[in-house]
């Protein structure tokens, strides 16, 4: 039986491998490649500038060394520019570029002049040389890219962390599971008889009955649901059953499969848990005779009517 749980219990876990090889290291940028063409692992001030200001010099049909609005809205098109699904068109393109050209001309002059087009790709290869020896290095570049991978995959966990919020793993359903299981077991065994599983019919009569659904349906109800989880037959429910339960229960409501329960899918769980439950009651309810109207009770002191059947096996509220 134990080897059963824990078996059940590793579907929770990412699976890992035996051997973990260390990461690959990040690929270099691909400027880097293209001017690097002699591979000599290292890229000059000079051919960065060359390769930063080819665009420029496309641009600057009439070689005076400074660009118009004219020629610098050409970037918004073909071969500079295409439509993308979800992306800018070209219209929203030319309102960008013309904010950039007002950022670029720093002198106001109304044109791009060569040094203010240099200036930010001047401070771009400052960051960088890291050692500045005015040439960036593998190394240099490689260790830049690594860091900045980790920004990366900080910021995706930050997020992926923020988007877990509120959702339930598998070892949170079983271990919720266990201690509804603990509060039914009188006697601490570990182990729930049908007796102590029928507790949560609730009161046969007295005052704390009232508005409740006739005892002998709740007792119904409740019995179907400890027989589903009883698997054996033997009148009991023990952890290793309990357990199988909880992870059918996860993996049915799962439905995107991505190993956590969102309250979307919880929401739904319990719609269906409801919508069965009234469909049992309409078949274990006797036929009622007609009773009297009765005159409506003012809304400040109806009850809310309880719900038909034991609570449902996953959270609900604070559980």
């Amino acid at each position: 039986m134990k080897k059963t749980v824990l078996s059940l219990c590793l579907l929770a876990l990412p699976s890992l491998a035996l051997a973990q090889a260390p990461p690959a290291p990040p690929p270099l940028p691909q400027w880097f490649v293209e001017i690097d063409v002699n591979k000599k692992g290292e890229v000059t001030r000079v051919d960065f500038l060359k390769y930063r200001l080819k665009s420029f010099e496309e641009l600057d049909t009439n070689k005076d060394n400074k660009l118009s609005i004219d020629e610098f809205l050409k970037l918004a098109d073909a071969p500079y520019a295409t439509d993308q699904p979800g992306g800018p068109n070209a219209e929203e393109r030319r309102k960008m570029l013309r904010s950039a050209f007002t950022s670029l001309d720093t002198n106001g002059s109304g044109f791009i002049e060569r040094s203010e087009a240099e200036a930010p790709i001047q401070a771009e290869f400052n960051q960088l040389d890291t050692d500045r020896d005015n040439k960036i290095t593998e190394p240099e570049i490689r260790l830049i890219m690594q860091r900045m991978q980790q920004r990366q995959d900080a910021e995706r966990m930050r997020a992926e962390a923020e988007r877990r919020k509120g959702m339930v793993t598998l070892n949170d359903l079983i271990d919720m599971q266990m201690r509804d299981a603990d509060k039914l077991d009188k006697n601490g065994d570990g182990r729930v008889t049908q007796q102590e599983y029928l507790v949560m019919a609730g009161p046969a009569d007295g005052q704390q009955a009232q508005g409740l659904l006739p005892f002998e349906i709740r007792k119904q109800l409740v019995l179907q649901k400890f027989q589903s989880i009883d698997t054996n037959k033997d009148g009991i429910i023990d952890r290793p059953e309990l357990t199988a339960y909880s992870v059918k229960e996860f993996f049915d409501t799962d439905t995107n499969k991505d190993r956590f329960l969102d309250p979307d899918e919880i929401k739904k769980f319990q719609e269906a848990e409801a919508a069965r439950t009234q469909e049992l009651v309409k078949k274990l309810a006797p036929a009622a005779p007609a009773q009297p109207a009765r005159p409506a009770t003012p809304p400040a002191q109806q009850r809310a009517p309880a719900p038909a059947g034991p609570p449902g096996g996953l959270p609900q509220g604070t559980r």
